[in-house]
């Protein structure tokens, strides 16, 4: 499919667009189509040749329009290509495992450029650039991320992630007290941003776009990895198929780190292991019944990995350990019809609630009490760390109550004790590095319905240690043993071991001193980087390097981007691989 007059419309549009200030109102850019609308304004017109409302143009290769709230977002922020390509990022639906959007415009952009691509038969593209200048002769060079996003929304926000936008906005400026200077966020409308990892994808597609013919830069051959499914299990790395996709390349460029001015060497594995509890229903209760529920809301959650030694709530429990306490102080009355919370494997659950059923005004009480002990006692816990968190019981109304069969006193206990003795949190921490957590697990989430005859608990389990891993995953096992359930091990995957000596790290570590005129942290993160599994795939021997620039709250609503670090973090992957063109062909 070639389609190179709207691409290079819309690219006008955005470029044109981002260098001027817009109202909500009436948001337009330059285009050059004949068949957009044109200006009545002849002087205006004469000027900006043709104009388009810009919530009408469409995304080539796709059947999305450009929100307006999106380009407005973007309109002061440098790098310009940069940020063009994360407005559209941000405008194309892409949760894990539904890619095949934003696959499809990475493919168009690609063809408008002449650019060559594969795919394998898991989903992972590879878009090829020869090179210019000097560095055509070079050694290939990987750049890699991942085009799916975590799907988060706050309880108050109607999205469709499969069909909406992100729609992105400009947050107030914080003042920082270390520079004194105002800093510039960025962030989405009670969603995740997808920032991890849309901003690396934005930075590499706006590398592909040199020309082959400028001989004044210098570019390596690139083999531009979009990989598939990371936020959800890894997927594409997993299956990843280096042959069938052509790479090449032994230097590769993560760029799906989320802390300006530090370059990463290595990353936790990590594995899910699910627990199925067997639930037996059928509690009798005398007299009238209504519904109460006990819900959890407002914690922070975020990312299982990058955030779990900073001692966040998770939903779950606190859900759980009141809905526990409610059961102890009123035994008779009340029966647990059931828990559930947490949606993500590498989120922090932010939200939970406990359905019961009620028949004595003394039960009623006790779930009453349990939630305003449950609120008093967690924010003590968290201290000003879960401001927002609320712990709240209430009537639940249901329309129709003649699914809802309310667990026996047996099963309630032990669904509860079950969720209240797995670990939680940091394991362990590293004897080597300081402050790396070694090893944790997340209680990810809980799933039942009314009537289900059997819970699912998820868990998340990480660790930089091979054998560290499956031990934590053995001491999930023995508790879902001891509590009569069963478990299902999903296999794991490899970390990726850290290289001191790494060409690729020393020169970043000269290029970012040079940069900041200071020396960069060089560290390893307890998350799962695809770097680990990508090594292995691509059969070893390949040089990475993780880097990016700076995001808060992943996982979360709360995502946001420091807008003033990604000059920097481009200006760095540039000045890397204007470094490595000069390098020879072995």
């Amino acid at each position: 499919m070639r389609i190179s007059n709207s691409f290079r419309s819309l690219t006008s549009a955005i470029l044109v667009a981002s260098s001027r200030s817009f109202s909500s109102s009436a948001l337009t850019a330059v285009a050059s189509l004949s068949t957009l609308k044109k200006n009545n304004d002849n002087m205006r017109n004469r000027r900006l040749h043709q104009t388009v409302d810009i919530s009408s143009t469409m995304i080539p290769g796709t059947s999305v329009a450009l929100p307006p709230e999106n380009l407005e977002a973007i309109a002061k922020l440098e790098p310009k290509s940069l940020w063009s390509h994360f407005a559209i990022l941000s405008s194309i639906p892409r949760p894990s495992k539904q890619e095949e959007q934003i696959l499809d415009y990475i493919k168009a952009f690609a063809e408008e450029r002449n650019l060559k691509w594969k795919q394998d038969s898991v989903g992972n593209l590879v878009v090829f650039h020869p090179g210019c200048g000097v560095g055509k002769s070079a050694p290939a060079v990987i750049l890699q991320g991942h085009v799916d996003m975590v799907t988060e929304k706050n309880s108050d926000t109607a999205h469709d992630f499969e069909k909406d936008p992100i729609l992105l906005h400009q947050l107030a400026p914080i003042h920082n007290e270390q520079t004194s200077q105002k800093e510039q966020w960025l962030g989405a409308k009670g969603t995740t941003l997808g920032a991890d990892n849309g901003i690396g994808v934005a930075a590499t597609l706006a590398l592909l776009e040199t020309s082959v013919d400028d001989e004044t830069a210098a570019l390596p051959p690139l083999e531009a990895l979009f990989t598939i499914d990371e936020e959800t299990g890894l997927t594409g790395a997993t299956e990843l198929n280096a042959q069938e996709l052509g790479l090449t390349g032994k230097s590769m460029l993560n760029l799906d780190t989320e802390e300006w001015g530090e370059l990463y060497v290595g990353c936790s594995g990590g594995g899910e292991s699910t627990i199925t509890v067997p639930l037996t229903r059928g509690s009798t209760l005398v007299g009238d019944v209504e519904y109460m529920e006990l819900r959890v809301d407002g914690l922070l959650g975020g990312h299982s990995g990058i955030n779990i030694h900073e001692g966040r709530g998770n939903a779950i429990l606190v859900c759980a350990s009141a809905a526990q306490k409610a059961l102890q102080v009123a035994p008779e009355g009340l029966s647990l019809v059931f828990i559930t919370g947490g949606d993500k494997h590498n989120a922090i659950p932010r939200e939970a609630r406990a359905l019961f059923a009620v028949s004595t005004p003394e039960a009623k009480n006790a779930i009453e009490t349990a939630a305003q002990l449950g609120d008093l006692v967690s924010k003590a816990e968290y201290g000003i760390l879960e401001t927002k968190l609320s712990v709240v019981a209430k009537t639940a109304t249901i329309d129709d109550t003649s699914e809802i069969s309310p667990l026996d006193a047996k099963s309630a206990f032990t669904l509860l004790s079950i969720l209240l003795a797995l670990p939680h949190g940091p394991l362990k921490f590293s004897h080597s590095i300081p402050d790396l957590v070694e090893t944790s697990n997340n209680i990810a989430s809980i799933v039942m319905a009314t009537h289900d005859s059997q819970a699912t608990i998820l868990c998340s389990t990480r660790s930089s240690i091979g054998d560290a891993l499956e031990m934590a995953r053995n001491k999930l096992e023995a508790i879902a043993f001891l509590g009569g359930a069963t478990i299902e091990r999903k296999e794991s995957y490899p970390g990726w071991n850290p290289d001191m000596k790494s060409n690729l790290l020393s020169l970043g570590r000269k290029l970012v001193n040079r940069g900041t005129g200071r020396e960069p942290g060089v560290k390893a993160i307890h998350a799962g980087l695809e770097c680990g599994l990508l090594i292995e795939k691509m059969g070893g021997g390949v040089d990475a390097l993780s880097f990016g620039p700076t995001i808060t709250g992943a996982h979360s609503p709360d995502e946001r981007i420091l807008c003033d670090t990604v000059p920097p973090f481009f200006e760095l992957v540039k000045e890397m691989l204007e470094e490595l063109a000069k390098q020879p062909k072995d």
